[in-house]
């Protein structure tokens, strides 16, 4: 009866997979939304935001780091501007950037301010301020040698009006409108393009897509996101690919959904969703070929932050779509193992390991080096073979021997 229990837990726990989200360590300060997220070399940085319980909303100007190396976060030099929400930023050469939002609890106040903080000497200094009218809930990707900075509401309602920053003097210049006016919006690069989506047309939220073209100034409309509007998501981009998901559209309650957009086909494909609590406002950034998104609020606000693994999504996606080719089995003398992976996974940190009833492992390799496994001196019975991904159990099937 205890190895009949123990197989029964052996085989519930092998198929508990999580869509290639990772929860690392929660945030360092108190939880909030509407903060502002960004990377500076090997390290992620987010501060600033707020929220709003039963009473005012409670403002933020602290600016945190977190190193992934040892997943840990650290308090640093407080936001120039001072308490501020819904900001936007962006990282070039090296140094942060950060302006905009809202600096009073009842929102009325909207500033055009920008910073830059340098991570060596943990300081903030001021620049050039955001032309235009101070505003809230923009956007920024940065394409080349230049960042662009958009969208978002001001007290005269939502605005579609953009500008390119030279981070060479420190200035900014307009440039093509977004066609569309929103804001809360998502706003990434891939290759030599800008993107914006989604977003709060006040009223009401939006599916639509749009790239940017630095070299001919223009907008053009692409694939909507979805079927479903909304805003205050969160977006992000990986390796010449595009994700967005969660937030929410004012009715529903916040969603826990995410797509994944490919440029080359001008196509959306719904994945898993997020693994967390489905949110709003929830920030991301990118590192090292991870993604890291972070904070939040669905009505509770949150200070968890979660590594994305897009080789790790598209293994589980991949295995949810193949069999993997186990023959002969039941075996006598020996099993092949094969299976089509993407181009985009590293068979490196792919390792096959096979197991008896009781746990033992039996065989391991890395799949890129795996031959034919011989078999004919292990016990008749039954096997469990698991495709294993950074430690990471992402397929497990049965193997019987004769």
């Amino acid at each position: 009866m205890r190895l009949t229990a123990l197989v029964l837990f052996f085989f519930i726990n092998l198929n508990c997979f999580a869509g290639g989200w990772i929860q690392k360590a929660d945030f360092g300060g108190i939880a909030r939304h509407r903060t502002t997220l960004l990377t500076i070399g090997n390290k992620i940085y987010t501060g600033l935001g707020h929220y709003n319980g039963a009473g005012p909303n409670i403002l933020f100007d602290d600016w945190w780091e977190y190193d992934p190396a040892t997943n840990s976060w650290s308090q640093k030099a407080d936001y120039l501007g001072g308490v501020c929400y819904h900001a936007t930023g962006f990282t070039m050469n090296g140094v942060g950037y950060v302006g905009t939002g809202r600096t009073s609890a009842s929102g009325s106040t909207l500033v055009q301010n920008f910073y830059k903080y340098n991570s060596v000497s943990n300081s903030w200094v001021e620049i050039n301020s955001f032309p235009g009218v101070g505003r809230r809930g923009a956007v920024s990707f940065v394409i080349g040698e230049y960042a662009y900075t958009g969208s978002g509401e001001s007290t005269f309602g939502t605005l579609g009006s953009f500008y390119r920053f030279d981070p060479s003097n420190e200035t900014w210049s307009p440039v093509a409108t977004l066609p569309i006016p929103r804001t809360s919006a998502v706003g990434f690069s891939i290759d030599n393009y800008g993107y914006v989506g989604t977003g709060d047309l006040d009223p009401g939220s939006t599916n639509d897509f749009w790239q940017y073209d630095p070299s001919l100034d223009t907008w053009t409309q692409k694939s909507s996101v979805s079927a479903v509007t909304r805003k205050e998501a969160m977006g992000f981009s990986l390796n010449g690919r595009g994700y967005l998901g969660t937030g929410g559209n004012g009715t529903t309650g916040s969603f826990g959904d995410m797509w994944e957009y490919t440029p080359a086909t001008n196509s959306w494909v719904q994945i898993e969703d997020f693994s967390g609590t489905a949110r709003r406002y929830f920030t991301a950034t990118t590192l090292n070929g991870f993604a890291y998104a972070c904070l939040g609020t669905n009505g509770t606000n949150f200070k968890d932050l979660w590594l994305f693994d897009q080789s790790l999504s598209l293994i589980e996606r991949t295995l949810d779509k193949v069999d993997i080719i186990a023959y002969p089995n039941p075996s006598t003398s020996y099993v092949d193992f094969q299976v089509d992976w993407p181009q985009e996974i590293d068979q490196d940190k792919i390792r096959l390991e096979i197991v008896n009833l009781v746990g033992q492992v039996v065989f391991t390799s890395k799949w890129s080096e795996l031959n034919t496994v011989q078999t004919e001196s292990w016990n008749a019975g039954q096997y469990m073979y698991n495709v294993i991904y950074e430690d990471k159990i992402v397929k497990s099937e049965k193997l019987i021997i004769q």
